[in-house]
């Protein structure tokens, strides 16, 4: 195919060759170069009070985070804002460092969502193809209608509760089948929050690419963004695998619900990639209609928010109508946030656990909201 293709293109050439020829002096002007698609915003270094924050609303933020660790509410807290693409906060208090990986529990949602919807986007699946077409075990249970859009959105009816614990597996194939014989399914279509049911997700990704779904993590988002830090902390021994799996493009058991670690950079990096609607300096990880689909409302929560894909949004009133904010946290004590009207992202750590360390970040957003306001 590529020798056709060479042989295609000297043709013509030489055909443009004598075409040029014959034309003579009105061909000297060459046509005006195409100009470049222009680079999404990246993130570097900014200078906060170009920003309008002085150094008492900065001092304001380190001391809510200091007292956090003073009164032993948190052992450690760490703390990443970036407005219009530039960081203008970054530091870490009591044992966490800046750069420091920590668990993120179910912040991990909506970086997997995003790897799924990466084969969405390469055509290899679509968001309304059934459970069974990838993991045919779910047929004959109650949620073998379960589309792999409503796994994203915790519409599938799929629950984290097993009867006799959770299995035990080596590789994602493995733990879809057992999730079909042994986990607690109900009728699709009711909101139900699961860390299985993103884990499924993946396992479809997984098939549909023919590929093992940690592979298509570093491959599709974690390489081409420079994430070098956000890697799966546990699941199977992919030494165990066993050949015919591997040959079929499976590998081993991750929790894309709630198994990655991360740090701050990462984590701000791909909120940055959302916020820009899929892409990032010239690099183009999701198109943007997926992004937009991602943060669309496909279920409603409470209180105000609602869940997209791999994402919980919360609507904030504007002039225009509604902005929505993206975000997830994790039951580790992390959370993460991209708000496009303010231009803002907002990487919160803490390893305390979100009980203990949700007072802290309330106050953390109420003093950040008074010194970056909404553009109305």
């Amino acid at each position: 195919m590529a020798k056709q293709k060479r042989c295609w293109m000297v043709g013509v050439a030489v055909v443009a060759a004598v075409l040029i020829a014959g034309v003579g002096a009105a061909a000297d002007k060459a046509p005006p170069a195409k100009s470049k698609a222009k680079s999404a915003p990246v993130l570097k270094p900014g200078d906060p009070t170009a920003h309008g924050l002085r150094e008492a609303d900065l001092d304001a933020l380190r001391n809510i985070l200091q007292k956090a660790v003073d009164d032993k509410t948190v052992p450690g807290v760490a703390l990443l804002l970036a407005h219009k693409s530039e960081i203008i906060f970054k530091e870490a208090f009591g044992d966490l460092k800046v750069d420091q990986p920590v668990k993120l529990a179910s912040d991990s949602k909506p970086i997997s969502a995003t790897v799924v919807m990466v084969v969405v986007d390469q055509g290899k699946m679509r968001l309304d193809d059934p459970l069974t077409k990838f993991v045919p075990e779910f047929k004959g249970t109650k949620v073998e209608k379960a589309t792999v859009r409503q796994l994203l959105c915790h519409g599938a009816g799929i629950g984290d509760e097993f009867s006799g614990g959770w299995p035990r597996a080596n590789t994602l194939a493995e733990f879809a089948a057992a999730v079909a014989t042994q986990g607690s399914l109900q009728t699709p279509g009711k909101y139900r929050y699961s860390t299985v049911g993103i884990d499924l997700a993946c396992r479809c990704a997984e098939k549909a690419a023919g590929r093992p779904f940690e592979e298509l993590l570093h491959e599709r988002l974690c390489d081409p963004l420079d994430m070098k830090h956000t890697r799966f902390e546990w699941g199977g021994d992919a030494r165990a695998v066993p050949k015919e799996a591997r040959d079929r493009g499976e590998g081993r058991y991750v929790s894309g619900g709630g198994g990655l670690s991360a740090t701050l950079d990462d984590m701000a990096v791909f909120y940055q990639m959302h916020l820009n609607g899929g892409s990032y300096g010239d690099k183009q990880i999701l198109s943007r209609k997926s992004a937009t689909e991602m943060h669309r409302i496909q279920s409603a929560v409470s209180r105000g928010a609602s869940y997209g894909l791999g994402f919980v949004l919360f609507a904030e009133p504007t002039r225009s109508g509604v902005s929505w904010i993206i975000r997830h946290g994790g039951a580790a004590g992390t959370f993460c946030w991209a708000d496009p009207n303010r231009q803002l992202v907002g990487i919160f750590f803490s390893q305390a656990g979100m009980p203990k360390a949700g007072a802290t970040l309330k106050a953390v957003q109420k003093k950040l909201y008074e010194i970056v306001p909404a553009q109305r």
